[in-house]
């Protein structure tokens, strides 16, 4: 019997220990990417448009799966929904700053439940303070936006660009003038290194 339970101990011991090992293992990288994702998503809280934020974002789903992470999912679910909700767009200020508005209270509540999750002791107050972004990040996403803007009102053809001439007929003038110039200066340097 004893040489039995040796033999048992002695083929199911390494099984056991790789089988124990790859649940770790498992269980440490499900956990990192859970605070990458969380990590990510606190410091660029303040600025929403940037690609890690956004990456992080997408990555929700993966980092925190839905059936071990229902509070997480749920506040996701909703975040995302309201990204889409087309007062996001709006040209409206006051309706553009409601969304705005109820779009940062579903992000700290995003947030929030992350960290419920992640068992990181924040709240709500501290997720909703705006972490530090110079102003020239601001003043860049502004720029973007404007110009993105512009761009799609030629393409709908709602704005034209304003073309000039160059040349004119007095610019022609000088350039020929300046032109002449410049080869009786080229012909002087020939002959000069003619000599």
């Amino acid at each position: 019997m004893t040489t039995i339970a040796i033999v048992f101990a002695t083929i199911l011991g390494p099984i056991l220990a790789v089988w124990a090992s790859e649940i770790r293992q498992q269980r440490r990288q499900l956990r990192e990417r859970k605070e990458w994702v969380f990590r990510t998503l606190m410091s660029t809280r303040g600025a929403k448009l940037r690609s890690d934020h956004v990456e992080a974002i997408n990555n929700i789903e993966f980092a925190f799966p839905r059936k071990s992470c229902i509070s997480v999912e749920d506040a996701r679910s909703l975040y995302r929904k309201h990204l889409r909700h087309p007062d996001s767009i709006s040209q409206d200020q006051a309706t553009s700053q409601a969304w705005a508005r109820k779009l940062n209270d579903l992000f700290a509540e995003l947030l929030f439940q992350m960290s419920l999750d992640l068992k990181v002791p924040f709240s709500k107050s501290e997720i909703t303070e705006e972490s530090y972004h110079p102003d020239a990040y601001i003043f860049e996403e502004l720029m973007s936006k404007q110009i993105k803007m512009l761009a799609l009102e030629v393409l709908k053809n709602e704005r034209s660009i304003k073309v000039e001439p160059i040349l004119t007929r007095e610019n022609m003038k000088e350039l020929y003038i300046g032109q002449h110039i410049f080869s009786q200066l080229a012909n002087q340097k020939k002959e000069e290194e003619n000599k």
